[in-house]
């Protein structure tokens, strides 16, 4: 608790004066925002004293009362337990801003003209944007009003002659819209079941546009847990299980747009649990440490008032690793770490909360939050694959007919993730909204980014590209099943490629499928450096296709020669140095000179062996190049009859030739 919220709670019925607690019992909501508002104003040292200030106070609401007026001037004039020098104050103005109007372009005059006036000016507003830009300017400072905290709460019933309610309790009332709280704040008796009974009531329209996790298509893994977890707590509501067998955190981790905030609103939803949300951008935009830890300790103590509930938090990855802070700010970082790894399994526990962590950058949190108890399960949300693409586009479409065109559809959009099918979905309906009519899979092909059709000259390095990873692959592993696909028409979305060029698909046999040995790992290098291999050995140079990019056949071979090197021992020394799931690009060019050299010359060693593969294999590459020219796509079974045709035709070459009869 702030230092400057202890008066709250010394303040008893008989040490205050009659005339307090009459104002009180007139107006408890304005002494909870009269509170709340000195909360806010506690870093304005220079109003606290007396001397002139320009401050604005942004109340995050739709409407700002004639409460908080009332409760903005108490702070200023000073006439509850007011701040030293603020007695009988009487040059302090506070001015509500009115929301932006074409009508009214000059916002700012009315306060302009008090500016000169009086000593101490506050300004309310909705949100900040809303704030002229000149405002924020001239003044001081610009905070929020964060909401009134649980001593607020208990010192207005001491001051209304209210029995204390437990914190718990108090907490859960804070959280409430302002009018719902002040009325709970007030009765004479209140429960925790109450509270959130009322929560429960209050917040079920806001997830009415949510679906329901069992409408939603696509999430693999993740889908199955959840559903798991969804009957799960209707077990647990029937009193057929203790919440001690549910999990304790999930991390949900995948390419940006997959839908991993959506999975956990609809989650909510299907599982009737509350669902509070927060990041780490968030609690920071507070402002300083001691708010940001505030407003952290405010997340879950809201979600202990409404248990069992879901915690969501959002980028998780801004957390940071305490392994990884080497700045001015590492003392910063290193405390608001420790402090959420307190919140979600501190000493007191976390009865009925779990956790969801959502991030992009897995390697990038801290190990600790990633153990047992805490976010102790991991499920990965890839892109949708052909036919999860159609049931996303289905599901925002709702078409009754053309379906087998709009698979068609779906089957051309291979790398495209939900956010991305979900535009596309809102232009084909606005299109059809247009023209007063439902929506056609034409709508959708007419909403789709241009298709580009490459050159004779790329199409062929593509092909040469991913032919090298069959060959080698092959080679290397010849009972693995592969496939490989190129595409002469691409789609762009700006300056992106909404459409990879080509791709191959292997799948390997399960006894290969450990990695743990050092052959076994240097072949799948081997194998990811082959693209390459394959355009500079036969067209002279290679391209930035295989490097450039996160996930790059380049970017996964550097993390695994350096998960050999820093991780498993298998370089030239053998310390351990990084966790092999912490391993990046970036903690790859932090590595001594020693050990970046040792990670170079393994990825050089398995360049020259894919380029020695291929120079010995040339006849299998050139003819699988010249198939997936004419036909694209090339199948398991199409790949393994041309590595059949080619080793008949090498063997037959192998044969020593037969005398003619009678030479």
């Amino acid at each position: 608790m702030a230092a400057s919220d202890n008066y709250l709670v010394e303040i008893r019925p008989r040490t205050t004066s009659r005339r307090l607690r009459d104002a009180v019992r007139k107006a408890p909501g304005v002494f909870i925002l009269h509170a709340a508002f000195r909360r806010a104003l506690r870093s304005q040292h220079r109003l606290r004293n007396g001397l002139p200030s320009f401050v604005i106070v942004i109340v995050d609401t739709e409407e700002i009362g004639d409460s908080h007026r009332k409760a903005a001037e108490l702070a200023l004039t000073g006439r509850v337990e007011p701040w030293p020098h603020l007695r009988r104050q009487s040059k302090a103005y506070v001015h509500v801003l009115d929301p932006p109007s074409k009508k009214k372009p000059k916002l700012t005059t009315a306060i302009l003209e008090e500016h000169g006036r009086h000593e101490l000016i506050l300004v309310l507003a909705r949100n900040r944007s809303e704030v002229p830009e000149e405002l924020t300017i001239l003044a001081d400072d610009v905070v929020d009003l964060e909401p009134p905290t649980s001593a607020h709460i208990n010192a207005a019933r001491c001051l209304l002659g209210r029995s204390r309610i437990d914190e718990l309790t108090a907490n859960a009332i804070a959280s409430l819209d302002f009018s719902v709280m002040v009325l709970l704040a007030c009765r004479p008796q209140v429960s925790l079941e109450v509270v959130r009974r009322l929560v429960a009531v209050l917040r079920a329209p806001i997830t009415d546009a949510v679906p329901r996790l069992e409408e939603l298509p696509g999430y693999g893994s993740a889908r199955n847990w959840a559903l798991a977890f969804i009957e799960d707590v209707r077990r647990l509501n029937r009193g057929q299980m203790d919440w001690t067998h549910m999990d304790r955190g999930v991390l949900l981790h995948g390419p940006p747009g997959t839908g991993k905030t959506l999975f956990a609103q609809a989650l909510a939803k299907s599982a009737g649990l509350p669902l509070i949300t927060a990041s780490v951008s968030q609690w920071q935009s507070y402002g300083h440490l001691g708010d940001l830890l505030g407003a952290m300790r405010r997340t879950f103590e809201t979600a202990q008032a409404q248990q069992p509930a879901i915690v969501f938090l959002d980028e998780l990855d801004a957390i940071g690793d305490r392994t990884k802070f080497a700045n001015n700010h590492a003392n910063y970082s290193r405390q608001v770490v420790n402090y959420l790894l307190e919140s979600i399994d501190g000493a007191g526990g976390r009865h009925q909360i779990v956790v969801i962590g959502a991030t992009n950058f897995p390697e990038a949190i801290d190990a600790a939050l990633l153990r047992s108890g805490r976010l102790e399960r991991h499920i990965q949300i890839g892109l949708p694959d052909e036919e999860e693409r159609f049931d996303i586009l289905q599901f925002h479409l709702k078409l009754t007919d053309e379906i087998a065109e709009l698979r068609d559809i779906a089957a051309d959009l291979e790398g495209w993730n939900g956010a991305d099918l979900e535009m596309i979905a809102r232009e084909a309906r606005r299109i059809g909204r247009r023209q007063n009519r439902p929506v056609h899979v034409a709508d959708v092909a007419a909403s789709l980014p241009p298709v580009r059709e490459l050159s004779d000259e790329s199409l062929r390095r593509i092909a040469i590209h991913e032919a090298g990873h069959v060959v080698v692959a092959h080679m290397l592993s010849p009972r693995a099943k592969i496939s490989v696909a190129i595409r002469r028409r691409v789609r762009w979305l700006g300056s992106q490629v909404r459409r990879r060029g080509g791709a191959a698909r292997f799948e390997l046999p399960e006894n290969e499928r450990s990695l743990n040995t050092r052959d076994q790992l240097e072949s799948l290098i081997c194998r990811m450096l082959a693209g390459a291999v394959a355009e500079e050995t036969f067209l002279g140079c290679r391209s930035s296709g295989f490097s450039g990019s996160k996930g790059s056949d380049l970017d996964e071979a550097t993390i695994l020669a350096t998960q050999m090197v820093a991780s498993y021992g298998m370089g030239r020394s053998l310390p351990f140095l990084i966790e092999s799931r912490q391993v990046t690009a970036e903690s790859a060019r932090r590595l001594p000179n020693a050990l970046r050299e040792d990670v170079s010359r393994i990825l050089e060693q398995q360049f020259s062996r894919a380029t020695a593969i291929l120079i010995e294999h040339s006849a299998l590459l050139e003819r699988i190049v010249t198939e997936l020219l004419e036909r694209e796509t090339l199948t398991v079974a199409d790949i393994d009859e041309l590595i059949a045709g080619s080793v008949g035709e090498t063997r037959q070459a192998d044969m020593p030739a037969v005398p003619a009869r009678g030479a």
